[in-house]
């Protein structure tokens, strides 16, 4: 029904613009903004692939069709407004609260802010593919951007950000670890409860954008430390701790050379999976958890960092057709994952191609193809997996 409901909706803006969607009184300014997808994808899968974004759905066996993006990346906001200080709103379908921040613009400038609330964090850089779930080239090249917590600052192109990780156990969170021993009894020591978590120092982001006529690049970096305590409760308690560091850098950008166009970016980090840079991870947190449970020599345990290094590079080629009402875009993006623990390097390979149709300034069509590939894993067993996808998205933007 709801699926319905946004094709009628689509299909009346589509012959009916949506003029007025900024309202000013005076100092005060409102502005309602929004993106609605209308998606179907199908997707063939190997036996052996292993998803590394959450929202690849391999149901029936190795087939499934459904949408990606009506759900996931579906938004409707407002900016309310008054002189320099601005507020913003913006819900979703799975996330009913996606972002709420306060913005000052200092001295009047849109150049030089100052930002608190739950925004997209600044250390990323994607582009180009559109199906499942506007996902990027995410884990196959590009670096994903998560809506946190923050307080942020930034001047001239220039933005540095504190990031209040989201630690939980859900798709979107930041990755956390548990582990329970009951009853267990190792060499005469009766372990009654064990558990380990990771607590955090905010992490530090930053990012520095450059704009030159037709061409720009964004250069960005992120540091953050975990601290993992394990517990073990027998007659005296015992606590072991440890700390995990994860960081990334990287650059990306695009330029433009009459109706042609380029996008490019370059990443390397470490333990980057921890703050979701590398997208939400799905069939592969076995072995991506860098935090193992360890015996240690009086035969309680303890907590064993396990350090992943991370890099990926991307690169697409775009053309613009009709005075840019049809935008051609295709790309690929590789990534490495490499760790002491992982029986092979995990190496994986996206490419994508589609088209976009601008029926005016507000909807959009977009046919795309698709493949996702799993060069190597690092558990042999997931060697040379592959995924196809296929289909159509309609997208009213206002």
């Amino acid at each position: 029904m709801q699926k319905i409901l946004w094709v009628i909706i689509i299909t009346l803006f589509s012959q009916y613009p949506l003029y007025a969607k900024e309202f000013i009184f005076g100092d005060f300014k409102t502005d309602i903004f929004g993106t609605l997808y209308v998606d179907g994808f199908y997707t063939y899968s190997s036996e052996n692939f292993e998803p590394m974004y959450s929202s690849m759905k391999i149901e029936n066996g190795r087939h499934s069709f459904g949408s990606y993006a009506f759900a996931g990346s579906s938004k409707f906001g407002i900016t309310l407004a008054y002189r320099n200080i601005s507020g913003t709103i913006e819900a979703g379908i799975s996330d009913p609260v996606r972002k709420f921040y306060l913005k000052y613009n200092i001295g009047g400038s849109a150049n030089h802010y100052l930002l608190a609330g739950k925004d997209n964090n600044i250390a990323y850089y994607n582009f180009g593919q559109m199906s499942n779930d506007n996902q990027a080239l995410i884990d196959y090249g590009t670096v994903s951007n998560m809506r946190r917590l923050q307080i942020r600052y930034g001047i001239n192109g220039f933005e540095i950000a504190v990031i209040f990780p989201y630690i939980g156990f859900g798709a979107s969170n930041d990755m956390a670890y548990k582990g329970y021993f009951i009853n267990d009894n190792i060499e005469n020591t009766f372990i009654k409860h064990s558990d380990y978590m990771f607590k955090y120092i905010p992490r530090l982001e930053f990012a520095y954008t450059v704009i030159k006529n037709n061409f720009n690049i964004k250069f960005f970096g992120s540091y953050g430390i975990y601290m993992y305590e394990n517990t073990v409760l027998t007659d005296e308690m015992d606590k072991f701790n440890s700390t995990v560091h994860l960081f990334n850098a990287g650059f990306g950008g695009q330029a433009d050379f009459g109706n042609n166009f380029i996008n490019y970016t370059f990443y390397i980090g470490q333990n980057m999976y921890l703050n979701d840079s590398n997208g939400v991870c799905f069939g592969n947190n076995s072995f991506l958890n860098p935090v193992f449970l360890k015996k240690n020599d009086s035969n309680l345990y303890n907590i064993d960092i396990k350090n992943i290094l991370n890099t990926g590079v991307a690169f697409g080629y775009g053309y613009k057709a009709f005075n840019g009402k049809m935008v051609i875009q295709t790309g690929a993006g590789y990534s490495l994952n490499i760790a002491n623990h992982y029986k092979n390097s995990n190496r994986n390979l996206g490419a994508f191609f589609n088209t976009r149709y601008y029926i005016n300034d507000y909807f959009s069509l977009i046919p795309e193809f698709a493949l996702l590939y799993n060069i190597s894993g690092a558990e042999e067993k997931f060697n040379n997996g592959f995924s196809i996808t296929a289909g159509i998205m309609a997208v009213l933007s206002f």
